[in-house]
């Protein structure tokens, strides 16, 4: 990155430090406005870094976080597409499998239970890959689908799926 890209690059970096306070503190409107900037900003610089997508990623990931606690579902639904893609861009797992466990987990609030659960057997297949039958991501997975399965009155199911994550 040139040096005219990194001097550019900390005005985000700032706003973006100012949205997480803002969001700690359940400030959300602050927040949304912050990261909104942020983004904004970003946008005008040329070129592209592993860091501005890092950035990028995590903007559209808080965002998305916002407005699911919000339940804006279709906003929620936006950010997290981004972050995705994002993730993607970054060929990072770890991320990937975060966006696809959100999604998931947006689409059973929006009642779309055959999607959501779609989401979370991709996430849940990248993580077995990577952790084999371990840790907690995998675990909170079970619980994810067990929700979906809930929500869905496979009460069976759900359970199976409560129980598998205990195991971990």
């Amino acid at each position: 990155m040139s040096n005219q890209q990194s001097m550019i690059s900390q005005n985000p970096k700032l706003l973006y430090n100012k949205a997480l306070i803002c969001q700690e503190t359940n400030n959300d409107l602050q927040a949304l406005s912050y990261y909104t900037q942020a983004h904004t900003q970003i946008r005008s610089i040329d070129g592209t870094s592993q860091d501005i997508d890092q950035l990028q990623y995590s903007i559209f990931l808080n965002m998305c976080n916002i407005h699911k606690r919000q339940h804006n579902l279709i906003m929620a639904n936006t950010c997290i597409d981004k972050a995705l893609q994002m993730a993607y861009n970054l060929q990072q797992q770890d991320k990937i499998t975060e966006c696809l466990d959100t999604r998931g987990q947006i689409k059973r609030l929006q009642g779309d239970y055959d999607d959501a659960l779609l989401d979370h057997n991709k996430s849940i297949e990248i993580k077995l890959k990577i952790h084999q039958n371990e840790g907690l991501d995998v675990s909170y997975s079970f619980v994810d689908i067990g929700n979906v399965y809930y929500h869905q009155g496979k009460y069976d199911d759900a359970v199976c799926m409560y129980e598998k994550s205990l195991k971990i």
